[in-house]
């Protein structure tokens, strides 16, 4: 058998697994994870997932889990820390399609005139005539200039009007804008506050608020913001979990079993990228390397990761700390799967002995216990030559930092730490209680 001849056969076989595989064991995490006692019960070998966690000690990754039949194998670094999830996005926003789509407030095959879509440089009616189905796909053929558009991409993006719409897939950072643009015109709903009511309560996701959502605009480029979020290791599980499931969530669809069918569906094969994906689905890529695993992804800048492999029941999270820009290679991740399928050896326990997977709070214990007059510190700052703000959301003082925003939780009336960033902020005060000047503890960060 050829290499070409092996390789169509796996990804044949790992294709019918994807679409019709085996109904999933276990069952998802309640209000918290159960995790095995013995990883044995699991199916693993102590010895060969020791080495898998050797040689993830060497990698820039900052919170890592292996779940298997609905319960944690293994969770290493800091599962319940936000992290900005980059590109995950896309894949977090076909759930809100699938479930609007079959209530039938989103028909797919509405174009992009009939929706009244434009941009800071108009649109042709070549590019008018895409459909959202081919957003989904990013195979729109509209290549306008896009918000949080990485380098590469600008490099390579075809001539506008060169493709008509469902003729070329192209990593699409305004497919996938403007797929959020659509989703809240249409459902007259931000995408924060919908992922939070559809996704995250029924799901109950431990870490995931609606204020971890940010709108980042480039308006030089596209009138269409980029919907970035931060989230947690162990809430990015329970996303995968759900489509581990088919949908179905406490026996409940939550999305349909076709929505999740077609998501993974590889419509597009593309030369770009690197031997895990090279294939793309409704806004996930599927896994050409892990083809005989059915493997799908989302995937994001820096080795943000979420892996479903469903021969396996098992999926994967890795999340790197995008505040101090540490990453993680393709290839790294390759081998990290690779140490962590091999050290899988046996058919899981039907009635493994679980423990409660806990997880250390991440607030400081020295909390300033006096109130505090936050409407003496809104307002915008300067921190390094950037416009810092700081609001009262919700009762709560929030800085405003770039495209994200961030709890501030008061030490002392001069001295905050901030969430998830998880270092100081220090507040110089004239002699009536009001701050003069802001500055960042790079040195004394959590």
């Amino acid at each position: 058998m050829t290499h070409k001849t092996k390789y169509i056969f796996r990804f044949a076989v790992g294709l019918i697994i994807l679409l019709f595989g085996s109904s999933v064991k276990g069952q998802n995490p309640k209000e918290n994870w159960g995790k095995y006692k013995y990883i044995e019960q699991a199916g693993f070998s102590p010895e060969k997932l020791h080495r898998a966690k050797e040689y993830y000690d060497s990698l820039q990754s900052s919170a890592f889990m292996i779940i298997q039949d609905g319960k944690v194998v293994a969770d290493w670094g800091d599962i319940n820390r936000r992290f900005k999830v980059a590109s995950i996005r896309k894949s977090l926003i076909n759930s809100l399609y699938g479930i609007y789509t079959e209530n039938e407030t989103i028909d797919l095959n509405m174009t992009i005139g009939q929706l009244n879509i434009t941009d800071k440089d108009s649109l042709s009616e070549l590019e008018k005539s895409a459909k959202i189905i081919h957003l989904l796909k990013a195979r729109s053929g509209i290549y306008h200039k896009a918000a949080a558009e990485p380098d590469w991409v600008k490099d390579i993006r075809p001539k506008r009007n060169s493709y008509p719409p469902d003729s070329l897939w192209f990593y699409n950072n305004w497919d996938f804008n403007v797929l959020g643009t659509i989703f809240e015109k249409l459902t007259k709903t931000s995408f924060y506050t919908a992922f939070d009511n559809d996704i995250a309560t029924p799901l109950q996701m431990e870490d995931y608020r609606v204020m971890d959502g940010e709108y980042f605009y480039e308006p030089e480029y596209s009138i269409h913001p980029a919907y970035h979020l931060k989230m947690s290791a162990r809430d990015i599980a329970r996303y995968g979990q759900l489509f581990l499931q088919k949908g179905s969530w406490n026996d409940k669809a939550i999305i349909s079993k076709e929505w999740v069918e077609k998501s993974i569906y590889p419509f597009s094969k593309h030369g770009g990228g690197t031997k895990l994906g090279r294939w793309y689905g409704y806004l996930w890529g599927v896994s050409e390397y892990y083809s005989e695993y059915g493997m799908y992804f989302a995937s994001g800048t820096g080795g943000q990761f979420l892996a479903v492999f469903p021969t396996e029941n098992l999926l994967i999270v890795n999340l790197c700390n995008t505040y101090q820009k540490d990453k993680i290679l393709d290839r790294e991740l390759i081998k990290l799967f690779d140490l962590i399928l091999k050290s899988k050896v046996s058919i899981p326990s039907d009635n493994p002995e679980l423990i409660t997977l806990e997880s250390k709070s991440r607030i400081p214990e020295n909390v300033y216990k006096h109130k505090l007059d936050y409407s003496k510190y809104i307002g915008n700052y300067m921190i390094k030559d950037r416009i810092i703000s700081i609001i009262n959301l919700d009762g709560d003082l929030v800085i405003k930092d770039y495209d994200q925003k961030f709890k501030l939780i008061p030490i002392l009336p001069t001295r905050f730490f901030l969430e998830d960033i998880e270092k100081y902020l220090y507040i110089e005060l004239d002699d009536k209680g009001f701050p003069i000047k802001i500055y960042y503890d790079e040195e004394n960060s959590k």
